[in-house]
């Protein structure tokens, strides 16, 4: 019993003797004492926190020239989140004057601007700063970032921030080249172009399609969707807020945190369990979804066009209140016929058929892991990231990777989600690598055990194979060879449970300061 008090009392004197002096004025060190990689909501949250524990020598590098991350870069009409306002923000700043139940993009990138000023982080924030190269130096316990224009950055630990729904993906189409007429991805929306009165063809029926389309066939002389896949669209049931509701919001702070319980436990007890294999209620939430889109389609030839051949959940579930109704419009035509090649003045399906077109559309999604293999990092012993990622991602709670000390991912993998929040997500894993960052300050590398990492990933794992996800369909969620390393197979609060304290024995700390 005594050793064990003896032991117990030098873990919290070593935890606090590095929690100090991380926090001392030392004008005189070159290194930041933290680097953060983005400005998206990740990167604005760890900044806002730093300050709050009194670290100020730290920058956040934003490779674009704007704030919000996926909401500076994805301006296409339409573009919204597909979960609750009055969810999608930081606990800790409830905005009670979100306009609609579901916002649109514009306005949740001005709230991130708001946070940014409020608490103080614009200055800390450089634009136009791409990182490439990100090595480690084990004696000083020092990481050097390389950026796109040759510049260096000194750190003590890095953040990397950046998020996953920004780098577009684009489809391996013969002739993609060849289109004579404007050609844009929904993640690059070329503003400069006016598609009124013009014929525009969409390729992708999915997350942002499904926004896009309804906005773009108001004024355009002709809308065709190029659909590969079916999708389950379960009605938004959008509206204002009325200006009593928001007023209410404003004058009494814990109406909206009822408000926001309310929401995050419905997602956690009603769309949660949809992610069960063979879930009684995702079947059930299936047939309901599927009776709606019987009834707001109006030409039966589609319906059958409509219907997914998955289990609802295993690609992501779509919310949209005009979507079905936009394909009962004139001007819109839904073809499902695969595409056969791309052409100077349109799209050719493989049924020979040719349809014009003057501007093409890619609603074809994002390259997922690109945030996870953009840079390329340089660890202990010279091994790198990229290399060891070939077969998949793979981290301690999403975000400490063995062998790569002081260095912390915020969306790493398996920290994706499909019935909560991400900043709910985001606002946990940076409270806990801020705890790891006092605990190791400037004098040491914290790092996670390998033993550690291989067997919370074997439980991450275990877990996912009875999930719906793992339930045979094709999706962004799953990599080529089935392994899923984008989403987290448990609950919301599994997760906060999970990241709410460090446990030391699950790293490994030295020295580095002699």
């Amino acid at each position: 019993m005594r050793a064990q008090l003896r032991r117990m009392g030098h873990i919290i004197t070593f935890t606090t003797r590095f929690a100090l002096d991380f926090t001392m004025d030392d004008t005189d060190t070159k290194a930041l004492d933290v680097l953060v990689i983005g400005a998206g909501f990740s990167g604005i949250c760890c900044g806002i926190k730093l300050l709050e524990k009194g670290v100020s020598n730290f920058r956040i590098v934003e490779k674009s020239q704007g704030i919000g991350g996926t909401w500076w870069d994805n301006t296409y009409p339409g573009a919204a989140c597909d979960v609750p306002s009055h969810l999608y923000c930081y606990s800790f700043e409830p905005n009670p004057g979100w306009s609609r139940i579901y916002s649109p993009g514009s306005e949740i990138q001005q709230y991130a601007e708001h946070c940014v000023d409020k608490y103080g982080v614009r200055p800390y924030i450089e634009h136009g700063r791409e990182i490439v190269y990100l090595r480690l130096d084990e004696a000083a316990g020092i990481w050097t970032a390389v950026f796109a224009d040759g510049g260096e950055m000194q750190a003590h630990h890095v953040i990397n921030g950046g998020g996953g729904l920004h780098q577009p993906s684009w489809p391996d189409i013969p002739g993609r080249d060849e289109f004579s007429g404007v050609s844009m991805h929904t993640a690059r929306w070329n503003h400069d172009v006016d598609y009124a009165a013009k014929n525009i063809a969409v390729i992708g029926s999915a997350a942002s399609a499904i926004q896009v389309v309804p906005e773009v066939a108001k004024t355009a002389a002709s809308v065709t969707v190029y659909q590969r896949t079916p999708n389950y669209i379960a009605p938004r049931n959008d509206r204002d807020f009325t200006k009593t509701e928001k007023t209410l919001f404003a004058r009494l702070p814990w109406l909206g945190r009822f408000y926001r319980w309310i929401i995050f436990m419905r997602l956690e007890l009603v769309l949660f369990p949809i992610t069960r294999q063979g879930s009684w209620y995702g079947k059930h939430a299936a047939k309901r979804i599927m009776r709606y889109a019987r009834k707001t389609v109006n030409d039966e030839s589609l319906h059958e066009h409509l219907q997914p051949d998955y289990a609802l959940g295993c690609k992501r579930i779509l919310v949209s209140d005009d979507m079905y109704k936009t394909l009962n419009r004139d001007n819109v035509e839904m073809v499902t016929t695969p595409i056969e090649g791309i052409e100077a003045s349109g799209i050719r399906t493989g049924d020979g058929v040719l349809r014009e077109a003057d501007i093409l559309v890619y609603a074809t999604g994002y390259d997922i892991e690109a945030h996870m293999r953009s840079i390329n990092v340089v660890g202990v012993g010279g091994r790198h990231l990229q290399e060891e990622w070939e077969s998949g991602p793979e981290a301690f709670n999403g975000c400490c990777i063995a062998g790569y000390p002081n260095y912390y991912m915020v969306t790493g993998p398996n920290t994706g989600v499909g019935t909560t929040s991400v900043i709910f997500m985001i606002e946990q894993e940076v409270g806990y690598i801020l705890q790891l960052i006092e605990k190791a300050g400037r004098d040491n590398l914290i790092s996670v055990r390998p033993e550690t990492q291989s067997a919370y990933n074997a439980d991450i794992h275990a877990a996912l194979s009875s999930s719906v996800w793992a339930s045979g369909c094709k999706s962004w969620y799953r990599r080529p060879d089935g392994k899923i390393t984008t989403l987290y197979p448990k609950n919301a609060r599994e997760f906060r449970r999970q990241l709410r304290d460090v446990n030391l024995q699950d790293f490994e700390v030295s020295s580095v300061r002699k």
